[in-house]
């Protein structure tokens, strides 16, 4: 369905003159991966809107989003499945953000852990989209960047006591390092399969 749509969006475009045949591929893989991203957060709009967490899921997500191209992690192959595990995560870290009052001193300790998981393993490729040497550098150090600007926004919001922000970095952190570790695990026994 999405390259199908992608192949339209495509031809919609060269009929018009704007596009020409030899950047199809290319055309074609940005608009699949636009597509999939807009029905993402249009789902997520969708849950937030019906569940009344709303705001939660932009707590958990603006982190996440922002951090998790740069780190990486797992990859589901197909785009259904993606969508559904996407749209189940954000609903419980949700869920669970709109039933935790406050910052739990257990929570920052996994976190701690998360932080430092991140921080060695960023970034993590995928099976289907190997980093060179130059792009695991220049994306690790964009990680680490980030990471520790979130850190420090978290930090602020500490002090002035805003939890709901604090525990939304925090579990986008403590996910994003379990996506790394599954992302590590999944091409580890990848290669020991070949």
């Amino acid at each position: 369905m999405w390259k199908k749509m992608a192949g339209r969006l495509f031809e919609l475009q060269s009929r018009n003159g704007i596009l020409e045949e030899k950047d199809r591929r290319l055309y074609e893989y940005a608009y699949g991966v636009l597509l999939g991203r807009v029905v993402i957060y249009l789902i997520i709009v969708i849950l937030g809107i019906i569940t009344g967490n709303w705001m939660e899921m932009i707590v958990f997500l603006l982190p996440f989003t922002v951090l998790r191209q740069y780190a990486g992690g797992i990859h589901l192959e197909k785009a259904g499945g993606c969508m559904a595990v996407s749209g189940i995560l954000v609903l419980l870290c949700s869920l669970y953000l709109a039933s935790a009052p406050a910052v739990i001193w257990q929570m920052r300790i996994i976190w701690f852990v998360a932080v430092g998981v991140i921080f060695i393993m960023a970034p993590v490729d995928a099976s289907s989209k190997k980093l060179d040497a130059k792009e695991k550098k220049v994306y690790g150090m964009r990680a680490r960047v980030i990471l520790v600007i979130e850190c420090a926004i978290a930090g602020v919001f500490s002090v002035i006591g805003y939890s709901l922000i604090v525990n939304g970095i925090m579990v986008a952190h403590i996910v994003l390092a379990s996506g790394l570790i599954l992302g590590w695990t999944k091409i580890f026994f990848d290669k020991e399969l070949e």
